[in-house]
């Protein structure tokens, strides 16, 4: 605590987060996509630091879409997404997987969810409950499916370091640019209780939900900015 306060991490701060922060997630981005054949590369103005996954879902939902606006979202699922989307006035249309299935959905459902008002689908892999990853081919169907339909694309890859077999392959590699990715300190590196996540977006994206996260809560507390910024810092 004494350091926090010598190094003046205990004032108010920006919206998106301190920049120290931002920079060194950003590089930890960057350092995940090695090896996955990406000409991607995330930059600070990429980053926004919330207090938690949770929050960045919530921002991603309510800056982006309208009252009216229609999600899909993929079951099983977080309750989080439909809550936050109803919070809203959203409308949530879902898409059931089953264990038959192998938890995975088709590209005829997705389409057929699809009208004029969806703006949004939400994709959340490796998946909370089931810990399913999509096979690449179907991932690739799916975002060619978004772009096709000038979707957004909220990924929440808060376990992404949970699975078994390959390696997933990650949104960012795609260069959509209105996808949202979402992450967390919380699974990751053990710190549910620290309260600290952030959004991976392109900068007008970022604008849009810095604005609210200002209006509602200042900044997340800079003293748990600085913690984070050891773990993230750490070998």
């Amino acid at each position: 605590l004494e350091e926090v306060y010598d190094k003046g991490y205990g004032k108010y701060g920006p919206a998106k987060g301190i920049r120290e922060l931002r920079y060194e997630i950003s590089e930890h981005e960057n350092h995940l996509l090695l090896g996955h054949g990406s000409e991607a590369e995330i930059e600070v103005e990429n980053i926004m630091v919330c207090p938690g996954a949770r929050f960045a879902v919530y921002l991603a939902v309510t800056t982006l879409l309208n009252p009216g606006d229609e999600i899909i979202v993929i079951e099983p699922a977080w309750p989080a997404y439909k809550d936050c989307a109803l919070n809203a006035g959203i409308k949530v249309r879902t898409i059931k997987t089953t264990l038959e299935t192998k938890w995975e959905p088709s590209i005829d459902q997705i389409n057929n969810a699809i009208n004029e008002n969806t703006k949004m689908i939400i994709l959340n892999y490796p998946n909370n409950p089931t810990g399913k990853n999509l096979p690449e081919k179907l991932l690739d169907n799916i975002m060619q499916t978004a772009k096709e339909h000038d979707l957004y694309v909220l990924s929440d890859e808060i376990y992404e370091d949970y699975y078994l077999d390959d390696e997933p392959k990650k949104i960012v590699t795609y260069g959509y640019e209105k996808s949202i990715i979402t992450k967390s300190f919380s699974k990751s590196f053990a710190m549910t209780g620290f309260r600290i996540g952030y959004a991976v977006a392109e900068p007008p994206i970022i604008e849009k939900m810095s604005k609210l996260q200002a209006l509602s809560l200042t900044n997340v507390s800079e003293p748990i900015q600085y913690v984070a910024l050891q773990v993230i810092k750490s070998p």
